[in-house]
């Protein structure tokens, strides 16, 4: 119950610090403090992304999170290397640095929590790996089903020691952007 009023918390400073303008880094250095000033002992991991309004490109900042999956229009698909920050709570003058990423007409991007990918007895890479290869060779009509799609196995394990959350983004031609999403316990 303490880490769910954490995190809503969490959320909430992220919307404020992005909400008055404050640059990707800036949102999560903010974010990261707040974290501190709870006085909670539990540290969080975050990816923030902020989307240019015009263009295909977006600003990426990470907080120890594992890394967005990009699939291309080709069907390619690849865990976006990002510059990380460390996670959220650790120190008051962490500074989180930002990575631009080209998101090409028809591309799909992919954010998710840890609790997707993560096995026991397993490198959570290797997770990220499955759901990458996935993510290129999944079939859909919409964002909707393709996150059905990549739910279903988390779905189905009978391991789940965190939460799963998935957000898919589409970049259409006319930097329309749609978005999809699932998860559950």
């Amino acid at each position: 119950m303490a880490a769910a009023a954490t995190m809503a918390q969490l959320r909430s400073a992220v919307r404020a610090f992005a909400a008055v303008g404050h640059t990707p880094g800036d949102v999560m250095a903010g974010v990261n403090r707040t974290l501190i000033d709870l006085d909670s002992p539990l540290l969080a991991s975050c990816c923030y992304i902020r989307l240019e309004p015009h263009g295909h490109h977006a600003h990426a900042v990470t907080a120890g999170h594992p890394p967005p999956l990009l699939r291309h229009p080709d069907g390619t698909t690849d865990a976006l290397d990002l510059d990380i920050g460390p996670v959220l709570g650790v120190d008051r003058a962490s500074a989180y640095p930002t990575t631009r990423i080209t998101l090409p007409p028809g591309s799909v991007l992919a954010l998710y929590t840890d609790g997707l990918v993560e096995e026991p007895g397993a490198d959570i890479d290797v997770g990220i790996d499955r759901l990458r290869a996935s993510l290129a060779h999944a079939r859909a009509d919409t964002l909707d089903e393709l996150a059905d799609r990549l739910l279903h196995n988390a779905r189905g394990s009978s391991y789940r020691a965190d939460d799963i959350a998935l957000l898919l983004t589409e970049c259409g031609p006319e930097r329309g952007l749609r978005a999809a999403g699932g998860g559950g316990p």
